[in-house]
């Protein structure tokens, strides 16, 4: 039950977190249903169990699999809720909120972890060299401006 309560307080200072950062975007209703799909049984119980419980195994890992494959494939702030074909690198450009969204929850982290991220963008910019990383190329143009201080 103990893991249950620790992931249930982690996503509620997330969620507080993106919040602030979508708040400063005027993106005030993503701030508000950002990540509401981990408090869904399907992705809240594998989390807590992956991220909080002693108790680990191979069920707990396959299980939090598939929890992470669904929020991403609920969760339009995610990358790869955008990509058709990873083989090809078949990929849709993502709507602007929805980047900024992404950005926002990346910035979040840095909130949470300000000492250990003092510039968000330097975040932004290391997830955006992520090897694994497929974007469009307007969404990856897009980002690189938002990135560089360019709002337009």
């Amino acid at each position: 039950m103990r893991a249950y309560w620790r992931y249930f307080l982690y996503v509620v200072d997330h969620k507080l977190n993106v919040c602030i950062e979508c708040w400063k975007e005027g993106l005030y209703l993503q701030g508000i249903v950002h990540d509401f799909s981990k408090f869904s049984p399907k992705e809240f119980v594998p989390y807590a169990r992956k991220f909080y419980s002693t108790r680990k195994s191979e069920e707990t890992e396959l299980q939090w699999k598939y929890a992470w494959l669904n929020h991403q494939h609920k969760n339009k702030h995610h990358w790869e809720y955008w990509v058709v074909n990873p083989n090809s690198n078949e990929v849709l450009p993502m709507p602007e909120k929805y980047i900024i969204e992404m950005v926002c929850d990346w910035r979040s982290f840095s909130r949470k972890w300000g000492r250990l991220i003092k510039d968000p963008d330097h975040l932004t910019n290391k997830m955006m060299a992520s090897s694994g990383l497929v974007l469009h190329p307007k969404t990856r143009q897009r980002l690189e401006e938002i990135t560089n201080g360019s709002k337009n």
